[in-house]
């Protein structure tokens, strides 16, 4: 017989409380070279299915931002009425494919719920020895000489910049950006390359004509900064939604432990103005070092951080390198420890062939609450019900009185006691849950709906739900091998180990941020009912350790 429980969830208009579940897991997919994407082949569906694996492989491993790289050379991967398109698809400069990469990884980020940051090499417009960028009569060099400027660096590579310091150059950038946003639905646009080459450029001709008595130090910081305030004037009425970020060079100003080449004096990217003035809402510094040598990335890292002046600082992790990479781990959860705001791998061919062990579970990007005066909707009823289909398999069924679909909502969210479980699509009404290796007798869930910020500003009320074999074993006095936890009443928790023998268990409750606290409990023969008083909302683990045999038993609380 089905058992069927009926539930009236109010959706609250109220900022709903995350326990730590928020932050960006990042990777720059990296296209100039095409070093990660596309694949060596003009072959367009091989291009895109290749591109299809990058994204769903990203989802899989609990990621939830991808860098996509849309400008380098002086070319983009998107349809463009400024720049030339890209060869890396069809081989020719200007050649323009029979589908949109720009769109088409947009797609896949709402299909595999991947923000999607347009990233863009801004200052530097061309590098390497392929100089058939050069030859491309619409390339930035050839429409806009006057605008360049040539680099030869200490090894004899050949680079141009175009000059920050001359207003038209600005504007050609700001145009740019511009018309990627007016075209394109991005989650963000990523500015890479924002900076000088050196303290050795040749622009003091402009320098003279715009220098207005300031130094040439500070009038090339204001150049770049000058970029960022036009930007800002321009896209706001574009897209409310837009996330601005950038990417610095590691060390922004030297420190202690941290002495290198410096943003702030040596490429000049003042980006503390840049965050007090709300000119970018993140930034992801390229702190590509390890913990013992100068520079230091724990010194670099708590740098940026305590700088961030209630902005997103995004750790940017050198993944490519073999003595950063077994460092990995420990830099994301130092990344927690110091409250940044998430970390980013460079780049996705690094970590490509690597097992999901950097993240095992759902995060969802974080908040940005100054633009989340945008994010104030007027919700109605949810009216939800429950079945009990099997032993172990339930129906949640929700219907939505406003089910608007538009862009302003990205997915509806199902939650355990505030823990986000799965996304769930807009089209979406109902889910089955298996409750296959359940470690609790009962389980508390919400319906959320998420907006293009990810903000849960409306939440259900609670479903508590039992598990119903577990009800069934609880009420016939079965005892069960493994431990179990079970929720007596809203105040306590209880867990039930079952011991053959006199002994001690000792328990390690593992926060969301990896730190233990542990407690030692006697038990006795037989079956054992401990009251837990730790907050499980913050524990992302139990690890139970048997004196006698060393053995030990986990509980995944995710």
């Amino acid at each position: 017989m089905k058992i069927k429980f009926l539930i009236i969830c109010i959706l609250l208009t109220s900022n709903f409380i995350f326990s730590q579940e928020r932050e960006t897991r990042a990777v720059w997919v990296t296209t100039n070279f095409k070093l990660d994407w596309p694949p060596n082949t003009k072959d367009e569906l091989k291009q895109k299915q290749k591109l299809k694996e990058i994204f769903e492989d990203l989802s899989k491993k609990h990621f939830n931002t991808v860098y996509f790289q849309v400008r380098s050379n002086g070319t983009v991967l998107y349809n463009s009425d400024i720049e030339p398109f890209s060869p890396y698809i069809t081989g020719v400069v200007g050649g323009k494919p029979n589908y949109d990469p720009l769109q088409y990884a947009i797609d896949l980020g709402r299909e595999y719920d991947l923000e999607v940051h347009a990233w863009i090499n801004m200052i530097r417009c061309y590098s390497g020895a392929d100089d058939s960028f050069l030859k491309h009569p619409k390339h930035v060099r050839n429409a806009h000489p006057d605008w360049t400027v040539r680099v030869m660096d200490e090894n004899g590579k050949l680079s141009y910049w175009l000059n920050p310091g001359y207003y038209k150059a600005q504007d050609y950038l700001v145009d740019l950006m511009v018309e990627l946003t007016n075209k394109y639905d991005v989650d963000g646009i990523h500015l890479d390359f924002f900076r000088y080459p050196g303290n050795d450029f040749d622009d003091d001709k402009y320098f003279k004509n715009y220098g207005f008595k300031t130094s040439i130090d500070d009038w090339r910081r204001n150049n770049l900064t000058t970029i960022l305030r036009k930007f800002k004037e321009r896209a706001k009425p574009l897209n409310k939604f837009l996330k601005v970020g950038a990417t610095p060079i590691g060390i922004r100003k030297n420190l202690e432990g941290a002495v290198g080449w410096e943003g702030y004096s040596s490429v000049y990217q003042d980006t503390e103005t840049w965050l007090q003035e709300e000119l970018v809402d993140y930034l992801t510094p390229q702190i590509y070092w390890d913990f013992e040598n100068n520079p230091r990335f724990d010194v670099l890292a708590k740098d940026w951080v305590g700088k961030s002046n209630n902005k997103l600082i995004v750790l940017g992790l050198a993944a490519y390198k073999e003595d950063i990479k077994i460092e990995l781990n420990k830099m994301i959860d130092f990344s927690r420890e110091i409250n940044s705001a998430g970390i980013s791998f460079f780049r996705y061919a690094n970590i490509a062939s690597v097992e999901s062990k950097y993240f095992d579970n759902l995060s969802l990007p974080p908040d940005m609450i100054w633009k989340s005066n945008y994010s104030n909707p007027n919700f109605g009823e949810i009216h939800s019900n429950f079945e009990t289909d099997l032993n172990d398999e339930i129906t949640i069924v929700w219907n939505d009185q406003n089910s608007i679909k538009n862009n302003f909502y990205r997915k509806y969210l199902l939650l355990n006691e505030t823990k986000p479980l799965k996304l769930l699509g807009l089209d979406q009404n109902y889910i089955k849950l298996r409750f296959g290796n359940p470690s609790k007798l009962m389980y508390e869930y919400n319906i959320g709906k998420i907006d293009r910020l990810w903000n849960v500003s409306s939440i259900s009320n609670t479903m508590p739900i039992s598990v119903p074999f577990l009800v069934e074993l609880k009420n016939s006095g079965f005892v069960s091998s493994s431990p179990i936890l079970y929720k007596e009443n809203e105040e306590q928790i209880y867990l039930a180990i079952t011991s053959n023998s006199t002994q001690k268990a000792i328990i390690d409750f593992i926060t969301i941020e990896n730190i233990g606290n542990q407690n030692y409990y006697d038990l006795n023969v037989g079956l054992n009912i401990i009251p837990i008083k730790e907050n499980l909302r913050i524990i992302k683990k139990l690890r139970i350790t048997y004196s006698e045999s060393n053995k030990q038993e986990e509980i995944n609380l995710f």
